[in-house]
């Protein structure tokens, strides 16, 4: 083996590695609801590691890193509003007793607002997923490719593609989540080591560093503090993101024992967030000090120059754990909502199970992961591919079912036909923001998109006739009690600091 092959040794050692770990957890014969959620009895930390490991794909570092570069400041700010959205989960996970049995937040959406309602979440939640599970799988090829230009990269991803797809078929939720601590250890590794490397590169000190960077216009401070076009575009696409509820990440949020546990995982999630977000940054100002005229193109080719074959391969593992960790959990999301949701909703039975629910998700996971590889390599280009998820898939599951859910988990109960008014408003105004508003002015408004689907609905409930069980409900006795539990923790954490 040439030194050159190191990156492919390290790549197909990490794969083997995975795939043992992942078929550990199907050692254990499982009921479907431990298939989809587990036993309700992870540790918080388990739970956080996994949802951070599903929240960051591959692409996030190949696309934010570029962006920083190139838009500086603006986009750090846009970055740090997009955290708090495990911050916005966090509160609604504290009110989200009356659905912690629920398998998915399509039969969340069902149960408050009928059968309807849940086929649209189900179907948009299908092709959000497939989405997700296609570019991450991009991703990976293009990760390989960058590292390891000696060879196809479809010839390492179609078995990473499969190793992924076979763990989360005959593991779950289990291996699902074993594999993502597994891949989470590794991008925390790899994460600091880029960082490490990047510097050495410039040969200059933090010093000189952070000297250079202050003369650059557009990482200026001050930056946030003058409003203009692209400070709004960033607070504005910003919102969009902190109010984005993806299947995978709200799945996490059903997999904890109850709404305290799902509280305290996404408001850790913020925290580790943000170190994430550190990291990267400093990569991209590292880069901008070395070469500071590169188009966005070049700054991963930049990166990898002069690095080392072990230092290749440390960056192929990163980005391929990353991908994997992603496109896993959103297969797993749509396997459980095809034979649960969609399947309930054509059985007409709520809440009973069937003799072979658990072999339908499992097919389910075959097919789609099997139908996400067919599309990447239909469709290689992953701009392309990502344009088309990001304008039509992604886009439609969240102004379809993010107004409708928190609503419903603040205590709203509407008709079928309310939720229909909500989604045909949210939509017609995405289309008139993406379609004449954008072009012209260079911002999106999409986020205007939700604010219209949840005012469309509560002017729907108060200006049509509506039946006497719908409305809004006060809390429960466990949320009174939660409620209670938290302001009591407040003042007693109140009373120790000022001690």
């Amino acid at each position: 083996m040439t030194l050159y092959n190191i990156p492919l040794l390290m790549v197909l050692s990490f794969l083997g590695l995975t795939l043992v770990v992942g078929l550990y957890g199907t050692r254990k014969a499982i009921t479907f609801r431990e298939y989809a959620v587990g036993n309700k009895r992870f540790q918080t930390t388990t739970l956080v590691i996994t949802t951070l490991a599903t929240a960051f794909g591959g692409g996030v570092l190949m696309r934010e890193l570029p962006c920083i570069y190139e838009l500086g400041m603006h986009h750090i700010a846009y970055l740090l509003i997009c955290v708090t959205n495990g911050y916005v989960i966090s509160l609604l996970g504290l009110r989200m007793g009356p659905f912690m049995a629920h398998l998915s937040i399509a039969e969340t959406i069902g149960s408050v607002y009928g059968k309807c309602p849940r086929v649209i979440a189900a179907v948009l939640g299908i092709c959000f997923s497939i989405g997700v599970v296609a570019i991450q799988i991009n991703v990976m090829s293009l990760a390989i490719g960058m590292c390891i230009d000696s060879i196809d990269p479809r010839i390492v991803t179609i078995p990473a593609t499969l190793i992924l797809i076979a763990y989360s078929m005959f593991g779950g939720v289990r291996a699902v989540t074993v594999t993502d601590v597994l891949q989470f250890i590794t991008i925390t590794i790899i994460l600091p080591l880029i960082v490490k490397f990047v510097f050495v590169q410039i040969d200059k000190s933090f010093l000189e560093v952070a000297l250079l960077i202050q003369k650059q216009e557009k990482f200026q401070l001050r930056n946030l503090f003058q409003f203009d076009q692209k400070l709004l575009k960033a607070f504005l696409d910003g919102l969009w993101y902190a109010f984005f509820l993806s299947p995978p990440i709200i799945q996490k949020a059903y997999m904890a024992s109850g709404p305290i546990q799902a509280h305290k995982v996404f408001l850790r999630l913020t925290n580790f967030n943000i170190m994430i977000l550190v990291c990267v940054t400093f990569i991209s100002l590292f880069v901008f000090v070395g070469a500071p005229a590169l188009p966005a193109t070049a700054i991963w080719p930049y990166i990898l120059a002069d690095m080392l074959p072990a230092y290749k391969g440390c960056v192929v593992v990163g980005l391929v754990g990353m991908a994997m960790s992603a496109a896993d959990s959103s297969l797993h999301t749509a396997s459980i909502i095809v034979s649960h949701d969609i399947v309930e909703t054509i059985r007409g039975v709520k809440g009973v199970s069937y003799a072979h629910q658990l072999q339908l998700a499992k097919c389910a996971t075959l097919a789609l992961g099997l139908l996400a590889m067919i599309i990447t390599i239909y469709y290689p280009d992953l701009f392309a591919l990502s344009n088309f998820a990001l304008t039509f898939l992604i886009p439609f599951f969240v102004i379809a079912v993010t107004p409708p859910f928190i609503l419903a988990v603040f205590g709203f109960r509407g008709s079928t036909r309310t939720v229909l008014i909500g989604i045909t408003v949210g939509i017609l105004v995405y289309f008139y923001s993406e379609r004449w508003i954008e072009p012209d002015i260079g911002i999106s408004f999409r986020f205007f998109s939700l604010v219209a689907n949840g005012i469309s609905m509560i002017a729907a409930h108060y200006l049509l006739p509506q039946s006497a069980d719908k409305g809004w409900i006060g809390c429960n006795h466990q949320q009174k009690r939660m409620q209670r539990l938290i302001r009591a923790f407040k003042k007693y954490k109140k009373s120790i600091d000022l001690e």
